[in-house]
């Protein structure tokens, strides 16, 4: 310390340190030194000073801090919500879930509350629902001991109003017209109170948004939420409240405003206009579907004004109504809805509600509206009943149905009637309706009660055009018939018309069930005249029509007395009568039943039957110039109306009565004419009975043709007549080789190409030539088959003849020149036949084949029996061909293992093959050689001559015959029989026997004994045969036997079956004959070669079955060669 000296030493600014950067001062325990300024009286009441600002900015604090700290919420909460419940009453139980004391941004005291829920004590349901609600408070006027609230809010405010306490509707009798002047007073006074209590408290706005109201709603449908946002009410200096914001229903916004002007703080007028408000939830129902029902779509505009009643101003109150384009629905049905406006006003005067010039336009259809609502007393001192008195007046309408062509009906109506409030009854006692197309007059009355309303309506029509019916016809009244009437009749006018509908109480159920009313309670019914009824589909209208449409409940029908129809060719018909009815308007599909009675020409009827939606002829091939002559026809249909309720196909059908009709086309080649029956269509088939004619032949026509492709319904074309060679030519050609005389014949079409033919044969001569069989005329007997032609070819199949006792089964095939072809797959033309036969023929030749187990030739040998060679018709060629188990002849003679080949060429005889074997066993066997030769030869010549009924009684015998075929067609050769014998030949016993001469001596007598002749045997006969044009010629003939012999000569048959034979007849055979076999002498003794001594010369003539004998008694005596004397020439 001594070291340090007393000087004054001077630091500079820099040079200062501060004590605590001293090193001193960073020591683990450093000594701070302070060193206090010294004290003033200024600064120690500066600091007074301060520490009270202090102090009170500290309180200010503390009360923000306590305030914004949400310190006193929780005591608020408490006292808001004990003081809610105590104010909403004991149903209620009111929650606060938070109350919050805030300064807002203008450093005014706001009180908040939080999640206020209102529930009903009873159901636990919430009744209203608040998000958040806002009080702001001027803080300086409280302070003063002043509420001002100078702005409200409220936010996300949801009231359900189906829980509101529901109080007694104000009955409507006791509302009267002339009250309004009071209501209308008490309202201004409610804007009184209001607009005091708004000065008051000094609130110069308040802010609404977020507030639903919920609607009730039916069950199962949405309920209806009104939504008020941004809704913000001000008061002006001038005492002005002004309401502007919007409001929103189901989500549709709309706009309102309103301003109440006060004068000296007395309400004195009002105004408000709201803007595009969604009607439609209110005056819409609708079905449980959600599908519109009853009511109308659209937004609404209401402007509204109101004057207060002062010393220097009248009262006044009047509204606008507009009402937007939308739909008018009723029972479900829409109609085009172009907008309305309502001017509605009160006259003060008057005390009535009067509807000033206002209108309403659905669609074309215009309605310009004036009336008046007055009480009911001031128009009747004496009536008593509470109700109002009700005038209507539409001037200079335009009644236009939707979708018209037709030009629209200007019309006025008047009505006028009464309410009875307290009965709940409207009536309308005088309602006219005038126009320059008729008058209609009418009442009306509805009787409201609990249930839906009865409703009465009547009105006559005396006379109206019915263009101004379909105009004035109101859209919702009996819609489908009136729907209808407007597309389908035009024109005339309707007399004597009456309308009369009658609904009860509770007859209409509500949303989802249509009113359908019956008989009893709906009927409309009037005269037509001169009007155009158009008709389903196609079919030209009816026009001049004179009839009666009535309409009851569901069914509607309209009669026809007459009328004419013309069509698109120029053709035409008349209506004699008929209907056209809808049995059910109400039921989808919606159908109808046409039944008209028409007559004209063929062909106009079958055009008629031929348009859409009958198409009679559609699928038939025929078309209406196809038909000409004279016709009547009732046509029926059933058809659906509306294409887009997929009604079902139509169902109809058309009987025409023909007179004389001509068919112009061919029908599978034929011509049908002079048509006098009925002709029937419908939905499957076309059917035509006539008679007429066929290619000019008098028949029986049933003609079945289907209608569209598919109809299950087989064609049909069946002709039955009686014909006799030349008409049955025309219909089944190329038969006259078979079927000779009148046959009933029925033809029935199979296919294009193809008929069936049934002939009943009783009166025809019925032939098989080739097999030599004939059925005559009067024997009964039947044929069926199917004949097909194309060109000059006809074929035959499945043809079947049956008889008594004989029948075929096979086909045929026929040109112009005869049988071509034939295939029996059974022939029976005798008990025992059983076999088949196949012809076919080419270029101009037959090749017959004829198979099976037995065939009765007796017909074939018969036939070649009669031939006499001058049949031009077998010239040609032919070759048979046969294989049958068993050939039947005649004399019980058959043949077994057959075989044939016979051919002839152009008359001859070119192969003649032939192999069998009898009934004794002996084969017989024909051969042609060198073309023309034809060898025959048989161990048993008995039996082949008695098989082919040439002789029968012989017996046994080896057969040699041989034929040469010669020119012209002739046949020469011999014939050789060894060993055979003769029974009980007739013939030989009467020449032994017969008495000849003077003395009467018989051949037995000359003998002196009785030559046997009932079985005589020969081992030889022989002859020369020439068989020329269908004539048998025997030469040389000669028999040799032990007892008798003879020699013969002449012709055997003629063409016309008669004999012509000349012989000598030699008992004692064996030893007559040797007189002739002596030296020299033999030639005078036996008469030459293989003649005896003595002999009887004999004659055979006549019919070859039974010819007459002749002998020469002189022969007799007449030894050897001086017999030849006395023989026949």
């Amino acid at each position: 310390m001594a070291e340090i000296r007393g000087e004054r030493v001077s630091f500079s600014r820099d040079e200062i340190v501060p004590l605590h950067e001293l090193p001193s001062a960073q020591t683990e325990d450093p000594i701070i030194v302070h060193c206090p300024a010294p004290r003033s009286r200024v600064k120690r009441t500066c600091k007074i000073v301060a520490l009270f600002l202090l102090l009170v900015l500290l309180a200010c604090g503390s009360a923000i801090f306590a305030i914004e700290g949400g310190a006193v919420d929780s005591t608020l909460s408490a006292r808001a919500q004990a003081a809610l419940n105590d104010a909403i009453g004991p149903r209620y139980a009111a929650t606060v879930g938070s109350t919050v004391l805030r300064f807002d941004s203008s450093l005014r005291l706001a009180l908040e509350a939080r999640d206020v829920d209102i529930v009903e004590k009873a159901s636990g349901e919430h009744f209203s629902r608040a998000g958040a609600m806002r009080i702001a408070i001027d803080p300086l006027a409280l302070i003063a001991g002043r509420v001002s609230i100078k702005h409200i809010e409220a936010d996300a405010i949801s009231i359900d109003m189906a829980h509101l306490p529901s109080g007694d509707p104000v009955p409507l009798s006791q509302v009267r017209v002339d009250a309004m002047p009071a209501i209308l007073e008490q309202a201004f006074q409610r804007l009184d109170e209001a607009n005091g209590l708004i000065e008051r408290t000094g609130t110069d706005s308040m802010t609404i948004s977020g507030i639903d109201l919920v609607f009730p709603a039916a069950p199962g449908e949405k309920p209806l939420t009104l939504v008020v946002d941004g809704l913000v009410v001000t008061r002006s200096e001038q005492s002005v409240i002004e309401v502007k914001g919007e409001v929103s229903l189901d989500g549709r916004p709309a706009q309102l405003t309103a301003t109440a002007n006060a004068v000296n703080g007395v309400a004195s007028s009002l105004s408000a206009k709201l803007t595009g408000l969604d009607a439609t939830p209110f005056l819409l129902q609708r079905m449980e579907n959600g599908a519109p029902r009853e009511g109308l779509t659209g937004s609404l505009d209401l402007d509204l004004s109101a004057v207060r009643a002062r010393e220097n101003s009248e009262p006044r109150i009047s509204a606008v109504l507009r009402q937007s384009p939308g739909e008018f629905y009723f029972d479900g049905v829409a109609q085009e809805f172009s907008g309305a406006e309502i001017n509605v006003a009160y006259d003060f005067a008057k005390n009535s509600i009067e509807i000033l010039k206002s209108q309403a336009r659905f669609g074309p259809t215009s309605l310009p509206i004036t009336g008046a609502v007055v009480d009911l007393n001031r128009l009747d001192p004496n009536e008593t009943r509470p109700g109002y008195g009700l005038d209507l007046l539409v001037s200079g309408g335009v009644a236009a149905a939707e979708n018209s062509t037709e030009e629209p009906t200007r019309f006025d109506l008047k009505a006028g009637g009464r309410y009875l409030s307290a009965a709940r009854e409207l009536q309308v006692d005088d309602m006219l309706v005038s126009s320059p197309r008729g008058t209609m007059a009418g009442s009306l009355m509805i009787r409201f009660g609990e249930q839906s309303p009865e409703i009465s309506f009547g009105a006559r029509l005396p006379s109206m055009e019915v263009t101004g019916v379909k105009q004035l016809w109101p859209f919702w009244m009996a819609r489908n018939p009136r729907t209808w009437v407007a597309e389908n009749m035009f024109g005339g006018t309707v007399t004597n018309g009456s309308i009369a509908v009658f609904i009860p109480a509770g007859r209409m159920h509500g949303p989802g069930i249509p009113l359908e009313l019956d008989e009893d309670e709906l009927r409309i019914s009037f005269d037509i005249a001169d009007a155009r009824l158009d008709l389903p589909g196609h079919i030209p209208p009816l026009r001049d029509i004179t009839g009666h449409f009535d309409l009851k409940g569901e069914a509607l029908n309209v009669s026809v007395a007459n009328a004419r129809s013309y069509f698109p060719s120029g053709r035409g018909v008349t209506v004699d009568g008929g209907t056209f009815a809808i049995a059910s308007t109400y039921t989808k599909p919606l159908m109808a039943d046409l039944a008209v009675k028409v007559s004209g020409s063929a062909d106009a009827l079958t055009e008629l039957a031929n348009f859409q939606p009958i198409n009679a002829l559609k699928g038939t091939g025929f078309k209406p110039e196809d038909f000409a002559g004279g016709a009547k026809a009732d046509i029926k249909a059933r058809f659906g109306l509306i294409s887009n309720q997929n009604p079902p196909k139509p169902t109809w059908n058309a009987h025409l009565n023909l007179d004389d009709v001509d068919l112009l086309p061919e029908l599978s080649g034929r011509r049908f004419g002079g048509l006098t029956g009925t002709f029937d269509v419908d939905t499957e088939a076309a059917r035509l009975t006539v008679k007429g004619t066929v290619d000019d032949v008098p028949a029986d026509i049933k003609l079945v043709e289907p209608v569209g492709t598919a109809s299950k319904v087989q064609r049909e074309r069946v002709i039955k007549a009686t014909l006799n060679d030349e008409q049955r030519e025309r219909l089944a050609p190329g038969l006259s080789d078979i079927v000779e005389g009148t046959i009933a014949a029925e033809l029935t079409w199979l296919d294009e190409h193809r008929q069936a033919v049934a002939l009943d044969l009783t009166r025809a001569t019925l032939s098989v030539p080739w097999l030599g069989w004939t059925k005559g005329s009067g024997i009964g007997a039947t044929a069926k088959f199917e004949l097909s032609s194309e060109g000059s070819r006809a074929d035959v199949r499945n043809f079947d003849l049956k008889g008594d006792g004989f029948g075929a089964r096979g086909n045929l095939t026929l040109v112009d020149d005869g049988l071509t072809a034939a295939e029996f797959s059974r022939v029976r033309l005798s008990p025992a036949d059983d076999y088949s036969v196949a012809v076919k023929r080419a270029k101009g030749a037959y090749d017959i084949s004829i198979s099976g187990a037995v065939a009765d030739i007796r017909p074939v040998i018969t036939r070649l029996k009669a031939d006499n060679g001058g049949n031009k018709d077998d010239a040609g060629r032919a070759t048979i061909r046969a294989k049958l188990d068993r050939m039947i002849g005649f004399g019980d003679e058959s043949l077994s293992n057959v075989s044939l080949l016979f051919s002839v060429r152009d008359g001859e005889v070119s192969s003649a093959d032939f192999s069998g074997v009898t009934g004794s066993g002996q084969a017989v066997v024909s051969e042609m050689s060198r073309g023309n030769t034809i060898s025959i030869t048989s161990g048993d010549a008995g039996a082949v001559a008695r098989f082919m009924d040439l002789y029968n009684n012989m017996r046994g015998g080896l057969l040699n015959l041989r034929l040469r075929a010669q020119q012209g067609g002739a046949w020469g050769g011999s014939i050789d029989v060894r060993s055979f014998s003769l029974v009980n030949e007739s013939r030989l016993q009467s020449m032994v026997s017969t008495p000849v001469g003077k003395d009467g001596r018989s051949l037995n007598s000359a003998v002196k004994r009785d030559i046997d002749v009932s079985s005589a045997k020969f081992q030889r006969g022989f002859a020369r045969l020439v068989y020329r044009n269908g004539s048998l010629a025997v030469d040389n003939g000669v028999v040799r036997g032990e007892q008798i012999g003879a020699t013969f000569q002449g012709v055997l048959r003629d063409a016309g079956g008669n004999m012509g034979m000349t012989g000598t007849f030699m008992p004692a055979y064996g030893l007559n004959r040797l007189f002739a076999e002596l030296p020299l002498i033999g030639i005078f003794l036996g008469n030459g070669t293989d003649r005896g001594l003595l002999g009887i010369t004999f004659k055979l003539e006549g019919p070859f079955d039974t010819p007459k004998l002749t002998v020469n008694p002189l022969s007799l005596i007449a030894p050897g060669v001086f017999r030849q004397i006395f023989e026949f020439q």
